[in-house]
This record gives C-alpha cells, sequence and structure tokens, in this order.
C-alpha cells in the first residue's frame, strides 16, 4: 500500500544554504554537514537548493503559472482555423468544447503522475516511496520506459529542448508591437523585437527568480482580467440575429459546406489543443515549484486543477462570445479571418471608433498574452532543461545543470542587507540553462522568418509553421504516449500501480487516462491523411504543403532517437578505451519541515557521476551516461510507512 497524505516525503532541492544553513543543520546530524559540505567545497559535485519557507509560493502564485502559459494567442489565433476547417459552428463549438474536457482530464492525469513518479527506496524497511520532483515528462517517461537505457531520456529531452522555446510568442509578439505602431512588417523587424523580447526574459530569470515570479503573477492575472473583460463586451454588444443564426441547433451543425475526409478536422483539433496544452505547466518545474510550495501536496493537485477549470470555463465563455457576435458567413472566410480583430471591431468598436486605435487596443492586448507566455515558459522551460541536463546526455552537462549567482549583489558588488538569504540579492539561477534556452530560441526564430516570405510580408505563416510544430510534438505526441502509458500501468497486473499510485480513485484515473488517449489520438493519426481539396497548412498564405509541420515534427523526433543511438555509442567506446563506468548516484538528506500535522518530509541531495578510477559528477541525477545505480541510503529515515509495500521496479 502507497504511502500518501500530507506527511509523505517529497524529493526537493537541498536547503538555501546547503551544510550550514540554520533552516536545515538542526534537522541533519554530524555526518549528514559533514558529506554536504564536502560535496560543496567539491567542484565537480553540486548541492542542489530551494527557496526558505518565507519565499515559497502560495495557491496565486502557482495558479498564475498556469493561467500566464495558457492564456496567450492561441485563444485569439486558433478559431480561425478551427471555424475555417470545419464551416460548422456547432461542429467548432464542439472540438473546443472536447478540448477542454481533454485539458481537464489530462490535469488529472498529470497530478497523478507528478505525486507518484519517481519512487525510491526511501521506506523504513526499505520499500519504494513517491517522491516527485521536476522535470514533467522527462520523469514519466524514463519510469515506462527503462530500456533501453537512456532512449526515454534522448526522445523527450532533445525534443523539449529545441522545441519548448519562446519563438512563436516572440514572433508573435514582435507581429502585434509594429501593428500596434502601425508599422509595416520585416523580418528584420520582427526579428529584432523576438529577440530583445526573449533575452529580456532569460535576463530577468538569470538576475531574479523573485521578481521574475512578481512578473508572472501580474502578467497571469491581467490575462485571466483580459478574457473576462472579453466575455463582458460580448454580452453587453451581443448580436441576438447573429447568435440564433450561429447558435441554433436547428442550423449550427449544418455540414453542407464542411470537410468529407478527416484532414482538416485532424488539423482543427490540434489547433484545440494548442491553447489548452500547458495545463500541466507546474508540473515542468515540480521540484523547483512542489519544494518552493507551502503545503506543497496540497497546493500543487489543487492549484493546477482549479487553475485549468478557470481557464477551461472562461475559454469556453469566449468562444460562444466570438459565435454570438461574429456572423457565421465571416467566420467561414476562405483563409480565414482574424476572430479576435473582427470580434473586437464588432463590440468595442461601438465605443473606439478610430481604426487605428481600436487597431492599437486590441494589439497591445495580444501583445500582452504573448509576453507572459514568454515570461513564464522561460521560468518553467528553463528548470526542465536543467533536469535534462542533469541526465548526463548534454556535452558539458554540469555546466547546464548547475545553478549561478548573477544576483545584484554579485553584479554590482552590493551585499545583502539581510542575513536570512530572503533578499533578491542572494538567488541563484538556473543561468546555464537559460543560456541553452536563449540560444535554441534565438536559432528557432530566425530561420523561418528568413525562409517563410509570403508577399506581401508577414510573419503569420512562420508563426503558424512554428505553433504547429509544437501543438504536435509536444501536446499531441507526449500527451498520446503518457495516456496510454498511464492505461498500461492500470490495466498491467505485475506493475501494481492502483497500490503505487497516490490518486487514490482507479475508474477516474482510468476514465481520464482514456479522454486523453482517444482525444490525442484522432489528430495523432488523422493529420497524415490528405485531403486533395486542402493541399496547404492553414494560416500559411498558402506557401507550406499540408504535411509541412507533421513532418518537421517527425523529423526532429527522428533526430532525437539518432541523437541517443550516437550517445549511448559514444558511452561504449568511452568504456571500452579507458576503463571506466559512467552512472550517477544521489545521496539523500532528510529534515521534517515546520508545519505541525500538516508538515511534509522533504529531501536534501547531491549527486555524482562515478567512473571506476575517479569521480566526476553531474548534478542530482537519477542516472548518468548509460548504467543505473539505484540511490543509496546509508542512515535510518527518520519516518515511518504505516504498511510496507512490495514493488518491483
Amino acid at each position: 500500500m502507497t504511502y500518501s497524505g500530507s506527511n509523505a516525503p517529497i524529493a526537493v532541492t537541498a536547503g538555501n544554504g546547503s551544510a550550514v544553513d540554520p533552516e536545515w543543520s538542526p534537522d541533519l546530524d554530524a555526518d549528514d554537514l559533514r558529506e554536504l559540505k564536502a560535496a560543496e567545497d567539491d567542484p565537480s559535485k553540486l548541492v542542489s537548493r530551494m527557496p526558505r519557507e518565507s519565499l515559497r509560493l502560495g495557491y496565486f502564485s502557482a495558479a498564475c503559472l498556469i493561467f500566464n502559459r495558457m492564456i496567450g494567442t492561441g485563444i485569439f489565433n486558433s478559431p480561425s482555423v478551427i471555424f475555417t476547417n470545419t464551416q460548422s459552428v456547432g461542429i467548432s463549438l464542439l472540438l473546443f468544447g472536447l478540448g477542454g474536457i481533454t485539458s481537464l482530464a489530462g490535469v488529472m492525469n498529470y497530478i497523478e503522475f507528478g505525486l507518484t513518479v519517481p519512487r525510491w527506496p526511501f521506506g523504513a524497511n526499505g520499500e519504494k516511496v513517491s517522491t516527485p520532483r521536476s522535470g514533467d515528462n522527462l520523469n514519466y517517461f524514463n519510469y515506462l520506459l527503462k530500456k533501453p537505457t537512456f532512449l526515454a531520456t534522448c526522445l523527450f529531452g532533445i525534443t523539449f529542448i529545441v522545441l519548448e522555446n519562446t519563438a512563436a510568442n516572440s514572433v508573435s509578439m514582435a507581429q502585434n508591437l509594429l501593428d500596434a505602431a502601425h508599422t509595416q512588417q520585416t523580418p528584420g523587424r520582427i526579428i529584432g523585437i523576438s529577440l530583445a523580447a526573449n533575452t529580456l526574459a532569460c535576463l530577468l530569470h538569470t538576475i531574479s527568480r523573485k521578481w521574475g515570479i512578481i512578473l508572472n503573477n501580474i502578467l497571469g492575472t491581467m490575462k485571466l482580467l483580459i478574457l473576462l473583460f472579453i466575455f463582458i463586451i460580448g454580452l453587453i454588444w451581443i448580436d441576438r440575429d447573429v447568435a440564433h443564426d450561429n447558435l441554433s441547433i436547428k442550423t449550427s451543425f449544418n455540414t453542407r459546406n464542411s470537410p468529407r475526409l478527416p484532414y482538416k478536422y485532424a488539423e482543427a483539433m490540434v489547433y484545440v489543443i494548442y491553447p489548452y496544452g500547458a495545463f500541466h505547466q507546474i508540473n515542468y518545474v515540480c521540484t523547483l515549484v512542489i519544494s518552493e510550495l507551502k503545503e506543497p501536496r496540497k497546493t500543487f493537485p489543487r492549484a493546477s486543477f482549479y487553475a485549468v477549470l478557470t481557464v477551461t470555463i472562461i475559454y469556453a465563455a469566449v468562444m460562444l462570445s466570438y459565435a454570438a457576435i461574429i456572423p457565421k458567413k465571416e467566420l467561414f472566410t476562405a483563409g480565414g479571418i482574424d476572430v479576435g480583430a473582427r470580434f473586437f471591431q464588432l463590440t468595442i468598436g461601438h465605443a473606439i471608433t478610430n481604426p487605428d486605435h481600436l487597431q492599437t487596443f486590441f494589439s497591445i492586448i495580444k501583445a500582452i498574452s504573448a509576453m507572459g507566455n514568454i515570461i513564464v515558459i522561460t521560468f518553467t522551460a528553463a528548470r526542465v532543461k536543467q533536469e535534462i541536463a542533469k541526465e548526463g546526455i548534454l556535452p558539458y552537462s554540469l555546466f547546464f545543470a548547475q545553478n549561478y549567482d548573477f544576483s545584484l549583489g554579485r553584479l554590482f558588488g552590493m551585499s545583502s542587507p539581510k542575513t536570512d538569504r530572503d533578499s533578491i540579492y542572494s538567488e541563484k539561477t538556473p543561468a546555464g540553462a537559460l543560456a541553452l534556452h536563449w540560444a535554441i530560441t534565438t536559432v528557432i526564430v530566425i530561420i523561418p522568418l528568413v525562409t517563410i516570405k509570403p508577399t506581401p510580408y508577414s510573419a503569420t505563416p512562420a508563426q503558424t509553421f512554428l505553433a504547429a510544430i509544437f501543438a504536435y510534438e509536444i501536446d499531441i505526441v507526449c500527451l498520446t504516449a503518457l495516456s496510454f502509458g498511464l492505461l498500461y500501468l492500470r490495466f498491467s497486473p505485475h506493475h501494481h500501480w492502483a497500490e503505487k499510485s497516490q490518486l487514490k480513485y482507479p475508474a477516474l484515473s482510468t476514465t481520464c487516462a482514456l479522454i486523453v488517449f482517444v482525444g490525442c489520438l484522432f489528430p495523432l493519426v488523422f493529420v497524415w491523411v490528405p485531403d486533395p481539396g486542402f493541399p496547404r497548412m492553414s494560416r500559411t498564405s498558402n506557401l507550406l504543403p499540408w504535411f509541412t509541420g507533421w513532418v518537421a515534427a517527425l523529423c526532429l523526433l527522428v533526430f532525437a532517437f539518432v541523437y541517443w543511438v550516437i550517445f549511448r555509442v559514444h558511452v561504449s567506446l568511452r568504456s571500452a578505451h579507458e576503463g571506466t563506468t559512467l552512472h550517477v548516484r544521489r545521496e539523500p538528506k532528510f529534515k521534517r519541515d515546520s508545519g505541525g500535522p500538516e508538515s511534509v518530509t522533504r529531501l536534501q541531495y547531491y549527486g555524482g557521476v562515478k567512473d571506476r578510477n575517479s569521480t566526476a559528477t553531474s548534478e542530482d541525477s537519477v542516472r548518468g551516461n548509460g548504467f543505473y545505480e539505484p540511490p543509496i541510503r546509508r542512515k535510518p529515515l527518520r519516518y515511518e510507512l504505516a504498511v510496507a509495500e512490495h514493488d518491483e521496479d
């Protein structure tokens, strides 16, 4: 039986001060302190850190991670593809509703995985206990696909490093800023603004974790209020005739002009999933956010579910507002219209009669949405990329795995006025991972913008191409694989998943996994079934063939597989040549959080990549370059399990 509840252990980063941190040292014995001190003094080893109790995040900040990530330009851009592809208001709203149901089911799956995986032998008798950590799908795919070694790590890790960037949002922000200024789009201007936005976000999160989170909260709140504002103005200026014509059950499902083949519906479903796909944002930083949360075992699942539920409800209201305001013939215009812009013209355009001022207003709203995405993606994706680096699969993994102090105090030679390290002057951030994130984003921004050039020039085709690759690979493929994996665990008796899972409702878990699997399997498969009547991708000015985005996503997956083959060959050759076996080991240190009956057990650990003759370390990784060695528990644990669990994995 799995140990669950508020006292279950949580794998987190080490106390923000290491061996001499007064918040940790009273609960660690002398041997623990000496080992941590030695690890800190060893330049080849790292001790992970976590913020102090006073700096941890509550429900609001955790929810804002999801608000800021889910609410982007997708809710303004995707409806154009959805309505145009289906040629039916009813089917469009139905698909969007299915996307909402899929996201709610998906967040339950991710809550279950997030609280259950990975599992370490920390029980009183060596039994395995759920110890969540950051890394999102990296951990879950490694759990599901243990052999061949590092295949899951490379397939997810390489695709994530390349695709989980701010390129599409940076381009969108640049477009909207230029539109707000009534300035013509050119490749140079789009690239310049995009790279400036990406650089600003990376520098912000490099210099200060605190102010990055504050800005995330502000933008997340603003974006939620923007959607509420859209719904309210839709109610004020609703066109009853249009609403009746579009939403009447007798006419809304008219399919006379709808496609007869599945491709356009599958493509529409990709663009439905796109604005919903970030529902598991907190899982990206499970350790760095779960450990940064107050009462994490409660805050993580509650903030995740209720934040996604809130966005899903507001999304539905916004889509209904679009359908109740914009006439059907405009929604179905060949090539698509800017649904958001047209909505604003038919609503608040009654109050802002100057078309230029109205365009500026709407473009600024979209720019804010894009900037919010840039801020939160930079914060969360850098943490996952840091976790990928800790797996040892990247060149110079140690550099990308470390945290660095580029805080204001260090940059300007200032000393903190506080002694408890609560000041912004003492923060360490994943600067190496942020540098990697910045470099990849820069490349991904430039290449599509200089190769996809419609006449007259617009960055929309390039932005759409980037969004399509991301939605298909990171959302559709990953969600399908993970939901299938969860179904396999539930129906495979030798895995004993029902005993291990922290979600003690098997029917709910299975139903949610089945919903996600079916919802994503349809676009996963049917985007490969061509429709001769539609030879081009939507929103690409008829420049890109229908298969371009999906083939690019598949090629990246193949590249990740080839990378894994090369990596394994490299490890084998080096092992044979040097007589070494490379692996990573963690050694956890325990303390009890001061929280009374609601306290949680936290872990403090450091790791090392070792060979037969010497030691070289990569921060905090379960596995290193090629060989798995389970963590070693050398001291009695400071808690007991109520019932022993028998576990094979």
